[in-house]
């Protein structure tokens, strides 16, 4: 256990120490230490460097994930605001966010339309679209997500066939 938290205060006091533009081996170990669940850690360490300098693309996507999975939702809901490139990956988040938070969160027509986007190509975006308008969904709008997810069906026969798997 002590073995963890020296290694986790080796990689704080690494980052502190570096220097302003990140490279993508301090990158590499923000992004190992949030895979091994060290959310608090690289909280702080963001945190940092927010406080330095923006954030480049994978720091940004990593700070939001921080703040989604610690449910940390009026934080997470003002960096959203302060985002200029809102990412595919952020963009699924926030509205997970602001499905599963209990925050009443005023959502745009312009972020709704960043969702409707990745309609074609995200299954999890159909997903999320759809409880996100249960209750305003037409019976024409339901017709088009069946036939879309036929179409994901049908791409993922392909890949298995690609694959030489059986299903």
């Amino acid at each position: 256990m002590n073995k963890r938290y020296t290694l986790m205060l080796a990689i704080f006091v690494y980052l502190s120490c570096a220097k302003p533009s990140p490279d993508q081996s301090e990158i590499k170990i923000l992004k190992d230490a949030y895979r091994s669940g060290h959310l608090a850690v690289v909280m702080s360490i963001l945190k940092e460097i927010q406080d330095k300098r923006s954030f480049v693309g994978e720091e940004e996507v990593l700070f939001a994930k921080t703040l989604f999975y610690q449910g940390n939702w009026k934080e997470f809901f003002s960096f959203w605001d302060s985002v200029q490139n809102k990412t595919p990956e952020i963009v699924l988040l926030y509205f997970k966010a602001v499905l599963i938070s209990k925050e009443p969160v005023p959502v745009s027509t312009n972020d709704e339309f960043k969702l409707v986007e990745l309609l074609p190509v995200s299954p999890e975006a159909c997903l999320l679209y759809l409880k996100f308008t249960k209750d305003k969904n037409k019976i024409h709008e339901k017709k088009l997500f069946l036939a879309q997810s036929k179409q994901f069906q049908t791409h993922l026969d392909r890949l298995h066939l690609e694959l030489g798997e059986k299903r």
